[in-house]
């Protein structure tokens, strides 16, 4: 694996325990604790950039849609990686991940106030973190940590584009 440029951010305390037994009772592996950590940090940094996002929303109904979002992130990217688990998302979370997002709250003639770049950067994220889940059914251990360093590039490129103040 490559090192990150971003590998010195915290990982969540949560997962800084130990190898936690698998759904068969088989303790998981080194690599296969670190895909887990790695997703779960991504999770945790790209959900505290969708929640800036949400505080910034002039909108309010459009800042819960973000929350919600940012909580659907969070969980898709630990909770819901269970490995040997066939992983099927329930509809409230892959509702809460889809394109949707961009459009913020329903029935209102605005949407988010986001740059170009936020709102690609916030789709790339949402991706991601429905991606996550289903890599349990393969090779989570390599695939985790990928998907972690690309989320957190997203992060990093919607970070960049923010408006100026």
């Amino acid at each position: 694996m490559t090192t990150s440029s971003l590998s010195w951010l915290p990982t969540p305390t949560a997962l800084n325990a130990g190898p936690e037994p698998a759904p068969d009772g088989e303790e998981l592996t080194e690599e296969e604790h670190a895909g887990l950590q790695a997703a779960a940090a991504a999770g945790e940094r790209a959900a505290a950039w969708v929640r800036e996002l949400a505080r910034r929303q002039p909108v309010e109904a459009h800042g819960r849609v973000l929350e919600l979002t940012a909580d659907a992130i969070e969980q898709t990217c630990t909770r819901e990686i269970i490995p040997g688990n066939d992983n099927d998302l329930a509809a409230e979370l892959r509702y809460r991940l889809d394109g949707g997002v961009l459009l913020g709250a329903t029935n209102l003639e605005t949407v988010p106030e986001l740059t170009g770049g936020e709102r690609i950067a916030l789709a790339a994220v949402a991706a991601l973190a429905l991606a996550m889940p289903g890599t349990a059914l393969t090779s989570y251990e390599r695939e985790l940590p990928h998907l972690a360093q690309v989320m957190d590039e997203a992060v990093a490129a919607g970070r960049a584009a923010q408006p100026s103040r």
